[in-house]
């Protein structure tokens, strides 16, 4: 189970609830013992609910959580390949320079592929395009396409999608579009917070599976670890 953690404020809430409610339980039960000697046979309940019934959301959440987490989540590198370049269908460009800006030019050749290509939002159209970029004459230059060239996309296949209550997926992968292989994929799990949870704000929390893979070596934009450059 992967438990939200506890704020000060959600304590004492949580607090208030059980002192009063227990307070309220006992009158309850003296009051009803001096009518009906089976009182208690009511009570019994009564009491799991006060004090099972607050962090029965929390306890839901931590355990699917938890399971996903534990059975699903984290990278994974399938297969590498070395390649000229890929498609990034993630990008979703809006605006394409040509000649690209110094700084991407700097950014594509310190990745060292010979061409890259990435989403482009037609904001006239309402379309998505490609933009193709590609060094000539010592200057990236894109070119715009109706479809991806590459053989090798990275795309994203969920993001914020809720599977169960308050737990929501994020999911990347690459994928040979030849083959329809998937090479690598990323898979996180987020949970939001329970009901009585007292904040700033409502943050959210991620599977730690994830981050222990990124710590080993492989990176979260999963196609850095399988989309190696021709050497």
């Amino acid at each position: 189970m992967r438990f939200f953690y506890a704020s000060l404020f959600s304590l004492i809430l949580l607090g208030l609830i059980y002192v009063f409610g227990t307070m309220f339980l006992v009158w309850l039960g003296k009051t009803l013992r001096r009518r009906w000697d089976g009182a208690w046979k009511l009570m019994v309940p009564l009491f799991l609910l006060l004090y099972i019934g607050p962090i029965a959301e929390e306890l839901w959440i931590s355990w699917n959580f938890g399971q996903l987490c534990k059975k699903e989540a984290g990278i994974f590198v399938y297969e590498t390949v070395e390649v000229d370049g890929y498609y990034d269908s993630t990008a979703g460009l809006l605006k394409v320079y040509n000649p690209v800006l110094p700084v991407t030019a700097e950014h594509f050749d310190k990745r060292g592929y010979q061409f890259y290509e990435m989403s482009v939002v037609d904001r006239n159209e309402g379309s998505t395009k490609v933009a193709h970029f590609e060094k000539i004459n010592g200057a990236w230059i894109p070119t715009i396409l109706k479809e991806p060239s590459a053989r090798y996309h990275y795309k994203e296949l969920a993001s914020h999608l809720p599977v169960t209550h308050q737990v929501k997926r994020f999911e990347r992968v690459v994928v040979d579009q030849q083959s329809q292989d998937v090479l690598g994929r990323y898979l996180n799990y987020y949970r939001g917070a329970p009901w009585f949870f007292i904040g700033l704000d409502r943050p959210t929390i991620p599977c730690v599976e994830a981050r222990d893979n990124w710590a080993e070596g492989r990176s979260m934009l999963v196609w850095q670890s399988v989309l190696l450059t021709k050497k």
